[in-house]
């Protein structure tokens, strides 16, 4: 009989990686559009503009997004008498349960505003974002009274990401043992943001990174008994989302 070797018996390490970046619609309107209806159109085949967009789900079952955001920017290049611009953007099915955006602006200029979805906020669009398939934003715009607003810019970014200013759990790791990790994170805004890799449920954390553009963070080891990654933004029409993050576990 032989002996086993330490290496026949010991836990191989596994490596993780998940890149879900920010998925971008890239400007709607590309010239000028004058808004004239006085109702909410019905119907998808009527929405103003529409976009197909992906946020990646995880490979590995240790790996659950918890927050999901999305960050619209219109911009209003007048009214004429109507005073009233309204828009609404759906997922996939133009009811309450699927609306995303539900505006009501009554100036010229840029307008942006940012969405937080997650279990108990938005909780149906949430989940579809989540899993990992291709979803269709519908967007929907309308005026008060006859005569019109005219709109020179709508995109719509999402990721994995959060516009809180608390630090809020986006990604859920599950490990018991130790880590080795690398995560960047971006935005598309003009304010700063902090990452936490925190124990469970807690403010308690094993690292912290700040700042005002993308940053990194890397630890180079570290025991842990699951975790999870918190992110916030110190504007509130900010975006900030991961990039991507790369470990390994042993």
């Amino acid at each position: 009989m032989t002996d086993k070797l330490h290496t026949d018996t010991r836990e191989k390490p596994a490596t993780i990686y998940y890149m879900p970046g920010v998925q971008d619609s890239g400007d709607l309107e590309t010239a000028a559009k004058s808004i004239v209806r006085t109702a909410e159109a019905s119907g998808l085949q009527n929405a103003d503009y529409n976009r197909p967009l992906t946020i990646p789900q995880p490979a590995d079952l240790r790996l659950t997004v918890k927050r999901l955001a999305a960050r619209l920017a219109v911009n209003i290049d007048s009214f004429d008498v109507a005073t009233h611009l309204y828009c609404r953007v759906y997922v996939d099915i133009q009811d309450a349960d699927h609306r995303l955006f539900d505006m009501d602006w009554t100036g010229s200029g840029s307008k942006l505003i940012v969405a937080d979805t997650f279990t108990g906020n938005k909780t149906t669009v949430f989940n579809l974002l989540k899993d990992g398939a291709a979803h269709t934003f519908y967007f929907f715009f309308w005026v008060n009274q006859a005569n019109n607003a005219v709109i020179s810019l709508v995109q719509l970014w999402e990721g994995v990401a959060c516009s809180d200013s608390t630090p809020q759990p986006v990604l859920d790791i599950a490990h018991d043992g130790f880590i080795s990790l690398y995560c960047r994170v971006d935005k598309q805004g003009t304010g700063s943001s902090s990452l936490w890799l925190c124990l469970p449920d807690t403010y308690d954390y094993i690292s912290k990174a700040t700042n005002s553009v993308a940053y990194e963070m890397a630890v180079p080891a570290a025991i842990v008994n699951n975790f999870h990654l918190r992110i916030n933004a110190s504007v509130a029409t900010d975006l900030w989302y991961l990039h991507i993050m790369h470990i390994t576990l042993w």
